[in-house]
């Protein structure tokens, strides 16, 4: 059975293939990618067939927001969490009282919200979830 771990980092290969191949962009997980990828957001009419479809639009929901998030969890060590409550299938990613969605915001910023910048969305991100307190490991000095 997949984990929700490993559908996150497939789709987030998907994300490189698929960016590579018809975007001539390469992404390394890096905040430097980050910035190429919320570039390509505004891009996207000219760049796919079909445009700004909501085919294509969720599309790359699912691939940038598994990338988006896979990047913010190598950086920071958060887990990806599966809200089941939910109406609809809601992915985020969690460290200790943190917790983000970067399918959703991935989402805004395809649908025009320049105001929902992926860069900003992952440096804020970051920065939250590294100011949590790391809980504290077993077997610690005394």
């Amino acid at each position: 059975m997949t984990t929700l771990a490993d559908e996150m980092k497939a789709d987030a290969l998907e994300a490189q293939k698929f960016s590579r191949k018809h975007l001539v962009m390469e992404l390394d997980f890096s905040e430097a990618s980050i910035q190429e990828l919320e570039l390509q957001c505004d891009s996207i009419e000219y760049s796919m067939r079909g445009g700004r479809s909501s085919e294509n639009v969720d599309l790359l929901t699912n691939m940038w927001g598994a990338y988006l998030g896979e990047s913010l969890r190598r950086a920071t060590g958060a887990a990806w969490i599966e809200d089941l409550a939910a109406q609809v299938r809601r992915i985020g990613l969690r460290d200790n009282e943190v917790t983000v969605h970067p399918h959703e915001q991935v989402r805004r910023r395809l649908n025009g919200s320049k105001a929902d910048s992926l860069l900003t969305f992952f440096q804020q991100a970051r920065d939250s979830f590294n100011a949590q307190p790391k809980a504290q490991e077993s077997g610690g000095k005394r």
